[in-house]
């Protein structure tokens, strides 16, 4: 099939399932993390703060992964028999998450205590986060291809890179979801989100060092990536550590709406680089974009398709936080 797919077709859509992936972390994740901080909160009216303050975007984040999951079924078909097979149980665990969150999230406002719908959230948050985090570690630890001759366990994902990968995803969600809540919360509450922001940063710095080298060693064309296009590699690292520095100078200035930002540049050149180092794997170490590709017309027509869908998807998006900006007050919410 690698023979005759468009080359700029492939690399197309490499770039657009990218940046599909990107949009997802980033917009779902700090909606995760609000749920995993929700866990960690104990006045209950400021857990019925954090709901409010999803209540008008957090559906609409989610719509990104269904993207991106029928983008991969439909350009890189292959890859996605594959990941699915491997992945059923990370898969499952992040579909039920998911969809024990948004029951959680609905029927907490039918309910006469919130409390235990909440609570529910943040479990489902935590589920959903975890599984995410261990199906990414799996999938970058590589895994034997169906067709191989190699069995392929139930549980080829369970590697110490995807545990580690676990607690590096949460660990980003929170300081998104953190972020997030000093752009929304106000008076004392300002101070517990900016304790959870310093706390999830200081994680994450002890973190992806480890994940990087470990990543790399498990991974060794990586490495090999990362040296013989070292000038390329050392700018992007540069762009991250800069990113980063002026994350930690806003959070020390308390400028409340710059952190988030700031975090998600970071997260986009991360995502950017993570791609780099893996390129033209798809599959890292196994199946390339090539070999995964559908034809030449499947990746036309989609691309007319999926082409015409995602400035619709980014206007809804930037509409929809533009409506909701500001503070999020209640009646119910403390004040101390």
């Amino acid at each position: 099939m690698e023979h005759h797919v468009s080359e700029w077709l492939i690399n197309s859509w490499s770039v657009i399932l990218t940046l599909i992936l990107t949009i997802y972390v980033a917009l779902d994740g700090f909606d995760l993390g609000i749920g995993v901080l929700s866990l960690l909160e104990k006045d209950k009216s400021r857990q019925v703060l954090m709901m409010e303050s999803l209540s008008g975007v957090w559906d609409a984040n989610e719509t990104w992964l269904v993207l991106m999951g029928g983008t991969l079924f439909g350009a890189f078909p292959l890859a996605y028999a594959e990941i699915l097979q491997a992945f059923y149980i990370p898969v499952l665990l992040i579909l039920f998450g998911l969809i024990f969150r948004g029951v959680a999230f609905e029927f907490r406002l039918y309910a006469r205590q919130q409390e235990g719908w909440i609570l529910a959230f943040g479990i489902g948050s935590l589920v959903a986060a975890l599984a995410q985090g261990m199906a990414l570690g799996g999938l970058l630890g590589g895994m034997p291809l169906a067709g191989s001759g190699t069995p392929v366990s139930l549980f080829i994902w369970v590697t110490p890179l995807a545990v580690l990968s676990a607690v590096l995803l949460v660990t980003v969600y929170v300081l998104l979801g953190a972020s997030y809540l000093l752009c929304k919360v106000e008076g004392g509450f300002l101070q517990t989100a900016y304790r959870w922001a310093w706390r999830a940063l200081l994680l994450l710095f002890l973190l992806l060092p480890v994940f990087l080298l470990y990543s790399a060693q498990v991974m060794p064309y990586v490495a090999e990536r990362w040296s013989d296009q070292f000038l390329w590699f050392a700018v992007l690292a540069f762009c991250i550590t800069v990113s980063l520095v002026m994350l930690v100078l806003s959070l020390r200035r308390r400028d409340n709406n710059k952190p988030f930002i700031w975090c998600l540049v970071s997260l986009v050149l991360v995502v950017i680089g993570l791609a780099a180092s893996h390129y033209p794997f798809l599959i890292p170490g196994t199946m390339t974009l090539h070999n995964a590709a559908s034809s030449t017309k499947t990746l036309e027509f989609m691309l007319i398709a999926i082409g015409g869908l995602l400035p619709l998807m980014l206007g809804y998006n930037a509409y929809q936080y533009y409506v909701f900006r500001g503070r999020t007050r209640s009646e119910h919410a403390a004040s101390n």
